[in-house]
């Protein structure tokens, strides 16, 4: 119509088309947020029960099979500044007497004089023996100091035994080899080809010889290459420090009640966090109405029966065959409570009887790993509730890219539609305003 123009302007069309576009998601999204805060609750909430069942699982193991802490023994040694000791698997109680004869050190040799350490000592191959071990060296014109030499053997590749340093006088350096090994067998030596070194290379003396360990229990010789013994007494293991010769020791092995004690006061202990952490995890909130989140949960509900199961029942192996001949009693809660004196008692009684009760073959603790193993372990009922969950964040991740993009297609879809809608209205407006002018135009229109 001519004389009307019009660029619409009369709606908001981003705030409108933003209001109903939010309209339009936040139903879905709030569903989706609900979903990923109790799947990633729960998820924390797995993660916390498992790191609490992780636990439990090392203290089991502390007392399973023949490295467990139970019966443990002690060895102390009446000289301490001559020798001391410790136990392991195979050890048993009793007493012996230890006199430390000698110790064993290791073997160095040392060349003959040469003006420095940086005299040539000619060309060709060195051999270097550290007992049964022997090792090459090559030295060629140009590099073939006793500098080069010492430096040769310190970086040679199938060196294992021998340290070289040069010791400088006041009548010029000497090289002296060192075995990194005590005892006789681990002696150094050198030799080389006649060209090499002159007389003054081939030239050695033994600064210190090599010796073994020589060591008396109960009255028995025994000697070792090393002053770590462990093969003298089974389960011990003996560490000289100093020879006296003519002064007995006397070594103690006895139980170590207090190792065994802290050991079942573990499983208990680590079993009661447990044991708290799936009641914080699993409780009802009568005032709010919410649950937490292992409430319900099958994996979880599953690993506790089976433990409780196995803790309630009876063992086999020796004579005591209750956790309560121990003093270990259930609660009403569902926690234990450790009696620490009738554990105590049992432990000086019969300590093999209460390995047995653990570490046997039908032991709680061999039972108990064994279960464990199944619930923590790869494919277990805990890794598979875990990947459920992530799977559904996984999903909840799609959802939210394809709310997305069904969200910007309604966008376009409404801006269009709301920027025709403005267009036209506004050519409305223009009409009207046309209209009104025309009409005031008219002879004996009324103007107010």
């Amino acid at each position: 119509m001519a004389g009307i123009t019009s660029s619409g302007g009369v709606l908001d069309v981003a705030s409108l088309v933003s209001q109903l576009v939010s309209a339009d998601r936040a139903p879905v999204e709030n569903r989706l947020n609900l979903r990923e805060s109790t799947a990633k609750t729960t998820l924390s909430a797995l993660g916390i029960f498992k790191s609490a069942m992780s636990g439990f699982q090392s203290a089991v193991n502390a007392l399973k099979g023949s490295s467990s802490g139970l019966g443990k023994l002690t060895a102390v040694s009446s000289t301490p500044t001559l020798f001391t000791a410790t136990t392991g698997t195979g050890a048993v109680a009793g007493s012996f007497g230890v006199e430390v004869m000698q110790l064993a050190r290791a073997g160095k040799i040392a060349t003959g004089t040469y003006g420095s350490a940086d005299a040539i000592v000619g060309s060709g191959t060195v051999t270097v023996s550290a007992g049964a071990e022997s090792f090459d060296v090559v030295l060629t014109d140009g590099d073939n100091t006793l500098a080069s030499l010492r430096d040769k053997i310190n970086t040679a590749a199938d060196n294992t035994g021998v340290s070289a340093t040069i010791l400088n006088e006041t009548g010029g350096a000497r090289l002296v080899l060192t075995s990194r090994l005590t005892g006789v067998a681990n002696t150094v030596s050198l030799s080389s080809a006649a060209e090499v070194g002159g007389a003054a290379f081939v030239t050695t003396s033994s600064v210190q010889t090599a010796l073994d360990a020589e060591v008396k229990i109960d009255g028995f010789a025994y000697t070792s290459a090393s002053n770590t013994l462990d093969k003298a007494v089974d389960g011990v293991t003996f560490n000289l420090l100093k020879a006296e010769p003519g002064t007995v020791g006397t070594l103690d092995l006895s139980l170590d009640s207090g190792s065994s004690s802290q050991a079942v006061e573990a499983l208990v202990k680590s079993y009661n966090a447990l044991v708290a952490t799936v009641a914080t995890y699993s409780k009802y909130d009568a005032s709010t109405k919410i649950a937490g989140p292992l409430m319900g949960d099958a994996s979880v509900r599953s690993a506790m029966q089976q433990v409780r199961s196995v803790l309630g029942g009876s063992a086999t192996g020796g004579d005591y065959s209750l956790l309560a001949q121990l003093g270990i009693t259930t609660q009403p809660d569902g926690a234990l409570k450790l009696d620490s004196g009738k554990l105590s008692n049992a432990l000086r009684a019969d300590p093999d009887g209460v390995k047995a009760l653990f570490a046997g073959t039908d032991g709680y603790a061999t039972r108990l790993s064994g279960l464990l193993d199944g619930v923590l372990g790869s494919g277990g009922r805990l890794e598979a509730g875990t990947k459920g969950l992530q799977a559904r964040l996984e999903d909840i991740s799609d959802r939210r890219d394809a709310l997305d993009l069904r969200m910007q297609g309604l966008q376009r879809r409404y801006m269009a539609q709301f920027t025709a809608l403005d267009s036209l209205l506004g050519q409305l407006s223009s009409t009207s305003n046309y209209l009104t002018q025309q009409l005031g135009n008219l002879p004996g229109a009324y103007r107010g």
